[in-house]
């Protein structure tokens, strides 16, 4: 491993010590966590998340990605899910020790592990394919780190839409009442939305315009939601889990279409780089 590697890999094992002393339960009273289901929920999100991170790895990524360096980007993609991921929960009003933990909050936990397993996700999909398809040259880590930054924060950005658009105080009626439909329909749609940019992010990298283009172009077809929500703001407030349940619908449905466009794109701008 070069200097920079190491450099790197000290920072990413700094960011996982970090996070896990902010968000630790491990000084807590095993009565207190004893209903903390949702806890449960989280941690199960996180180890999906490195299992499907170790599955890239093994067998999408670029040929060069062996020994010591699977476990570097493994210390990588942990970094951004123990960190970045608790990270996006926070920046949309949910705690992991506080509300999911201490206030034993089932809506909160979801929404918690949507946004950790939603990080997962997108790193794993910026390790998929091959550095440079048409030569020999093997890349280096700062290609995956920089489109999960363009990735995750358009994420962060679609999210921030999602609650901005919402009729109401969603984050609040999350956070404090408890409200599981609310949390059901920002998790499904947080969830769809890495999976659209996990689409983006991922294959072969034909040099960044491709890839960050791709990435704009997700984050405006995400405003599609506006088609889902026009005119039935009421039905959505109303406070009816099937209006939720229809939205969750909607948005998976509208991730499944773009995962078929998206294929058929690929190989166009494929023939075209």
């Amino acid at each position: 491993m070069s200097g920079d590697e190491v450099f790197v890999a000290g920072a990413c094992a700094v960011v996982v010590a970090a996070s896990t002393g902010l968000t630790s339960t491990a000084w807590m009273p095993p009565l207190a966590l004893r209903r903390t289901a949702g806890l449960g929920l989280v941690r199960l999100a996180m180890i999906l998340a490195m299992a499907w991170l170790l599955l890239v790895l093994m067998r999408y990524a670029d040929p060069s990605v062996q020994g010591i360096y699977v476990a570097f980007y493994l210390l990588m993609g942990f970094a951004a899910v123990r960190g970045f991921g608790v990270l996006a929960a926070r920046f949309f009003g949910v705690r992991l020790r506080v509300d999911v933990v201490e206030r034993a909050n089932p809506a909160a936990a979801r929404l918690a592990a949507a946004m950790v397993l939603g990080t997962g996700m997108i790193f794993g999909g910026c390790l998929w394919g091959e550095a440079d398809p048409t030569g020999d040259d093997e890349g280096g880590w700062w290609i995956p780190v920089g489109f999960f930054f363009a990735g995750w924060l358009a994420w962060l950005g679609a999210m921030a839409l999602f609650f901005w658009r919402e009729p109401g105080p969603t984050r609040l009626r999350i956070r404090r009442d408890r409200r599981l439909p609310e949390a059901r329909a920002a998790a499904i749609y947080a969830l769809v939305a890495a999976w659209v940019l996990t689409e983006a992010v991922a294959g072969d990298f034909y040099g960044w315009r491709h890839g960050l283009v791709a990435v704009g172009g997700v984050a405006v077809l995400l405003g599609v939601r506006e088609l889902f929500t026009l005119g039935q703001n009421r039905l959505l407030t109303s406070g009816a889990d099937g209006g939720r349940g229809w939205e969750g619908i909607a948005y998976i449905g509208s991730g499944v279409a773009f995962y078929f466009l998206n294929r058929m794109l690929e190989g166009r701008l494929a023939e075209l780089a």
